[in-house]
C-alpha cells in the first residue's frame, strides 16, 4: 500500500491514518530513516517493527491448503512435471 505523507513545517511527517493501524504504529513509536537512491527508507523500530510484520500475516488471504517442503522447492516441483 503506498501512501502520501505530508511534511509540516516543523519537519514532521503525517503518516495517514489507515497505515498507521495497518503497521500498527503508535504515537511515540520510534522509525529509522535512510536515504536510498530512489528517496527514503522508512522502517518501524522495536515493537513496532515486530508488529508490523506480524499484521501482514495472512494479508494475502491464499484461501489454499498447507504446502509441502517438495511443493516449495521450484527446482524440485518443476522436475516432477507437476503444473
Amino acid at each position: 500500500m503506498d501512501a502520501l505523507l505530508t511534511l509540516s513545517s516543523k519537519g514532521q511527517l503525517v503518516i495517514p491514518a489507515r497505515l498507521r493501524q495497518l503497521l500498527g504504529l503508535r504515537a511515540g513509536d520510534r522509525l529509522a530513516l535512510s536515504p536510498e537512491l530512489d528517496g527514503l527508507h522508512l522502517v518501524p523500530q522495536g515493537a513496532a517493527k515486530a508488529a508490523s510484520a506480524h499484521v501482514l500475516i495472512g494479508a494475502a488471504h491464499d484461501e489454499g491448503g498447507p504446502v509441502s517442503l517438495d511443493r516449495m522447492d521450484p527446482a524440485l516441483y518443476a522436475s516432477k512435471g507437476e503444473p
